[in-house]
């Protein structure tokens, strides 16, 4: 699993790790917020109306 691997390789104790998983977590969503999802808006047709009258 991803998870364990993720776990077994952050540094520190328990305490520094559950910092560092949510460090990392919280810089994820932040690429995801600013910089991913920016650059995909730009390519999804979110004009087009599925439901018609």
């Amino acid at each position: 699993m991803i998870y364990p691997w993720i776990w077994k390789r952050l540094p520190g104790g328990r305490f520094g790790k559950l910092v560092s998983a949510v460090v990392l977590l919280a810089v994820v969503v932040l690429l995801l917020w600013y910089v991913v999802f920016p650059l995909v808006d730009g390519l999804l047709p979110t004009d087009d109306a599925t439901i018609g009258e």
